[in-house]
């Protein structure tokens, strides 16, 4: 009985490795915004999720908040990359559309509200050292 148990095991762990194997999406999508909220007056860093950014290959990116462009500062991975906002209207909810060349348009319906940052309470910056 000895001789099973082992045998047993080693079958029960391979199953999720096979399975795991065949999951990968090939799909370019955008998921989620994070934060979801900026600055009306503009300079808000967002990380932009979602999949397939860099596997395909080099690609550029103009991500636009409503209809001002914000600027993208960098690829962190094949899942996310950080946008700079633009300035916009307080308390406006925007669209956010990403064009990707290669790839296309992808737009988020209602993903970025611009608030006014001297009234929403402290933020890290409050309690940061100054340097």
């Amino acid at each position: 009985m000895t001789r099973i148990m082992p045998a047993v095991l080693l079958l029960g762990l391979s199953i999720p490795v096979l399975a795991a194997c065949g999951d990968e999406d090939k799909k370019l999508k955008v998921t989620n915004l994070d934060p979801d909220y900026g600055d009306a007056a503009g300079g808000a860093y967002v990380t932009v999720r979602g999949n397939r950014f860099l596997a395909d290959g080099p690609r550029t990116a103009k991500v636009y908040f409503g209809t001002t462009q914000g600027s993208v500062v960098q690829y962190d991975t094949d899942h996310s990359m950080t946008v700079r906002a633009p300035s916009g209207e307080v308390g406006k909810t925007v669209d956010v559309l990403i064009v990707f060349e290669p790839g296309g348009e992808i737009r988020i319906k209602n993903a970025f509200k611009f608030i006014d940052k001297k009234n929403s309470g402290a933020t890290i910056d409050d309690i940061a050292p100054k340097k």
